[in-house]
C-alpha cells in the first residue's frame, strides 16, 4: 500500500485537532500574565536534547536518523496544534535541536551487549549516558529524551522491546528525562497502514497483534506522552466533557493521531497541560525565573459543596506571579492515576483563585491543588475528600487537612513563618485536636534529634525504632530521617509519615532501596509497624516490605503501591538482629516512598 508523504500527514492531523469556537477565558488570562512576565526577555536558545541509544554489539536501526527526523517533527507538530489550535496561543512547538536544518541526534553506544539491558534499566543508562556525553551539554539543566535502539525481531516476524519506557518523576521545567523505545517500522509514514500486520512484545505485553498503523499510534503517542512526563507534566485525564478524544497525558498515548487510519478519539492536549505547555521555558524561550523553585502558598483557603461539585476558593503568594490553578481529582480506589479529571481557573489580579470540581460520584477522593507560576514551576498540596451519602463533598474535614497543610509548606519552605504557626498560641488556636496534634510534631521537627536509645540496655518496655540506636541504615533515596519524610529544596513532598490520610507520630522514611539493622540483645518479645508507600507517591511506584531476624526472615509483604498498607506483629523471641529492609516491587525505586509507621518493639 502507498504511503501518504509526511506534509499530508500533518496536515490531516491539523485537520482532525479540535478547535475551540471561543478562546478560553483561563488560558487567555494565563498567557496574558506569562507574556508579560517575559516581556523583553532575550531568547534563552533553550532545545529538547535527543540522544539515541543502542547496545554495545549492535548498531542503530535501519534508516534511525531520518526516521527520528520525521517522529520528532511530527511530535512537536502536535503539541504546537494543540496548544495553537485550540487555545490560541501561537508557538513553535517543541524546540528540536537542529544544525544546518538537520535534526541533531547525540548517539551513545552502550557499555554493554544487548540482552544486558531490559525496561528497568533507566537508572544504568541514564549514567551511561551522562558519561558518554559529558561536556556536550548539562544534564542537570537540560530536558533530555533517551530513544533507544534496542528493539530486535524474532525469526516469527515479532518485535522484542526491552528498552526503559518511562519520564523520570522528578522532571520539573528547570531540567527533565523521558526514556522510550525505537523501532524500524516506527515511522509518521506508517500512520496510515491500517492493512499490514504487526506484531511485538514488550514488559506489559507478552504478545500483542495490530495494524502497523495502530502500532504507531501506540507508539509514538507513547514518546508524546513520556515526553510531557520530561517536562515535569503529570498524568491528567481532561475535564469532564472538555473534548472529543482522550486526553495525552491520561490514556491518550494510545490514541495519538488516530483518525488516520479510522481511529474515532484521538488524543488531545487538555487545558491542563496546554496550561503547563505554555509556561514551560521551552516554549517560552526565556530563563526568567527558570531556576527558581515553585514556592507558592495557599492562604485563606475556604469550600462550598453541592451533590457532586466541590468549590475551593482562596488566595495564593509566591515570588513569581502565579498564572493559572490546576485542581485534579481521583478516586481512591483507582489503581492509576491516568484517569485523574482536571479543574482549570483564573488567578486575579488580587491574586485570588475559585475552581470548581464537578463529576465528583465516588464516596472518597484524592484531590490535588496546584499552582501554576509563570516560569513553569508548579506548587501542589494533597488533601483526602468524603463524600456522604447524598453524594455531596464533606467540606467540614478540610479545614483540619488545611490548617495542618499550610504549617507543612511553610516547615519545608519559609522556617520564619513556619515559626509563627508553631508558636502555643497559633496551636491552641488550631480548629481541633488533630491538627494541634499535626503542629505539634512539625515543632518537634524543627528541634535537635534526642540521643537515640540503645535497645540492648534499655530498661523500657517498649521502644519506637526510629527512636533506637542502629548499626547500619540506607535509603535509596535521599537522606536517613527519623519520624519524619525526607524532602530537599525543590522536591517537597511533605514532612509528615502519612498512610491513606492517616499522621503518624513515630516512623522511618525508607524510600527503597532501603536497609536498618538494629542491635536487639535477645531482649524484646515482639515487633509491630504499619507499612506502605507514603501518601502522595506516583502509581508507578511500588514497594516490598522484608523484616528479619538473625537472618531468618520473619515477614514479607505483598507488593504494595499507594493507597495500600499492611500492618504486622512480629515475635522476636531471643532474636540478637534485627532488619527491616524496602525494595521496589518491580526492579525500579521509582516513586518507592516507603515508610514503616509506629515501629515499636516491646518486651
Amino acid at each position: 500500500m502507498r504511503c501518504l508523504p509526511l506534509f499530508l500527514i500533518v496536515g490531516l492531523g491539523s485537520i482532525f485537532a479540535r478547535a475551540e469556537e471561543k478562546p478560553n477565558p483561563v488560558m487567555a488570562s494565563a498567557q496574558q500574565r506569562i507574556a508579560a512576565f517575559h516581556a523583553g526577555e532575550k531568547p534563552s536558545g533553550a532545545v529538547l536534547r535527543l540522544v539515541y541509544f543502542h547496545a554495545a554489539d549492535r548498531e542503530p536501526l535501519p534508516d534511525y536518523a531520518a526516521r527520528l527526523d520525521r517522529i520528532m517533527t511530527d511530535i512537536s507538530g502536535f503539541y504546537r496544534d494543540g496548544l495553537q489550535q485550540r487555545f490560541a496561543v501561537k508557538n513553535g512547538g517543541l524546540p528540536l535541536e537542529r544544525k544546518d536544518g538537520k535534526l541533531v541526534i547525540h548517539m551513545v553506544r552502550g557499555e554493554h551487549p544487548a540482552d544486558h539491558y531490559e525496561h528497568t534499566s533507566g537508572d544504568e543508562t541514564w549514567a551511561e549516558v551522562r558519561k558518554a556525553l559529558a561536556g556536550k551539554f548539562d544534564p542537570d539543566r537540560e530536558h533530555v529524551l533517551i530513544l533507544y535502539g534496542l528493539c530486535r525481531r524474532e525469526p516469527d516476524g515479532k518485535f522484542v522491546f526491552d528498552a526503559p519506557y518511562y519520564g523520570a518523576t522528578w522532571s520539573d521545567q528547570r531540567r527533565g528525562l523521558c526514556h522510550a523505545a525505537d523501532c524500524d517500522v516506527l515511522d509518521p509514514l506508517l500512520l496510515t497502514a491500517k492493512d499490514k500486520p504487526m506484531v511485538f512484545k514488550e514488559h506489559y505485553y507478552e504478545r500483542m497483534e495490530m495494524t502497523l498503523a495502530k502500532f504507531n499510534s501506540w507508539y509514538l503517542g507513547g514518546i508524546a506522552h513520556e515526553l510531557g512526563h520530561g517536562l515535569g507534566f503529570p498524568h491528567d485525564n481532561g475535564g469532564p466533557g472538555e473534548a472529543p478524544g482522550v486526553s495525552l497525558m491520561g490514556g491518550g498515548n494510545l490514541h495519538y493521531r488516530e483518525t488516520l487510519w479510522g481511529g474515532r478519539e484521538p488524543a488531545y492536549l487538555s487545558l491542563a497541560t496546554a496550561l503547563r505547555f505554555a509556561a514551560h521555558p521551552l516554549v517560552t524561550q526565556s530563563d526568567k525565573a527558570r531556576w527558581q523553585t515553585a514556592d507558592a502558598t495557599f492562604e485563606n483557603l475556604s469550600a462550598s459543596a453541592e451533590k457532586g461539585t466541590l468549590r475551593l476558593s482562596g488566595r495564593v503568594r509566591a515570588s513569581v506571579p502565579p498564572c493559572a490553578i490546576i485542581a485534579a481529582a481521583l478516586p481512591v480506589t483507582a489503581r492509576t492515576d491516568h484517569g485523574a479529571m482536571t479543574f482549570c481557573a483564573a488567578v486575579g489580579d488580587d491574586e485570588k483563585f475559585s475552581v470548581e470540581l464537578t463529576n465528583l460520584n465516588d464516596p472518597k477522593w484524592q484531590i490535588t491543588l496546584g499552582c501554576l507560576l509563570v516560569n513553569g514551576a508548579e506548587t501542589r498540596m494533597q488533601f483526602t475528600v468524603r463524600c456522604n451519602e447524598r453524594g455531596e463533598p464533606i467540606v467540614d474535614e478540610l479545614a483540619a487537612d488545611w490548617a495542618s497543610n499550610t504549617a507543612e509548606q511553610a516547615f519545608m519552605r519559609d522556617p520564619e513563618q513556619a515559626a509563627k504557626l508553631l508558636t502555643d498560641a497559633a496551636i491552641a488556636a488550631a480548629p481541633n485536636d488533630e491538627v494541634r496534634r499535626r503542629l505539634r510534631l512539625l515543632r518537634a521537627m524543627q528541634k535537635p534529634e534526642p540521643e537515640p536509645v540503645d535497645l540492648t540496655t534499655a530498661k523500657a518496655a517498649r521502644v519506637f525504632l526510629s527512636d533506637a540506636r542502629w548499626t547500619k541504615a540506607e535509603v535509596g533515596w535521599g537522606k536517613i530521617a527519623r519520624n519524619r519524610f525526607w524532602f530537599n529544596q525543590g522536591q517537597w513532598e511533605g514532612a509528615f509519615l502519612k498512610l491513606d490520610g492517616q499522621v503518624f507520630d513515630k516512623g522511618l522514611y525508607a524510600h527503597s532501596k532501603s536497609e536498618f539493622v538494629f542491635s536487639l540483645g535477645g531482649s524484646w518479645k515482639t515487633f509491630s509497624a504499619t507499612v506502605g508507600l507514603r501518601d502522595g507517591a506516583a502509581n508507578q511506584g511500588s514497594a516490598v516490605f522484608t523484616v528479619t531476624g538473625d537472618g531468618k526472615e520473619l515477614f514479607r509483604s505483598k507488593m504494595l503501591r499507594v493507597g495500600e498498607k499492611e500492618t504486622l506483629h512480629l515475635d522476636l523471641a531471643d532474636v540478637q538482629q534485627l532488619e527491616l529492609h524496602a525494595d521496589g516491587g518491580e526492579g525500579h525505586n521509582h516513586n518507592s516512598w516507603a515508610i514503616w509507621a509506629d515501629p515499636v518493639v516491646e518486651k
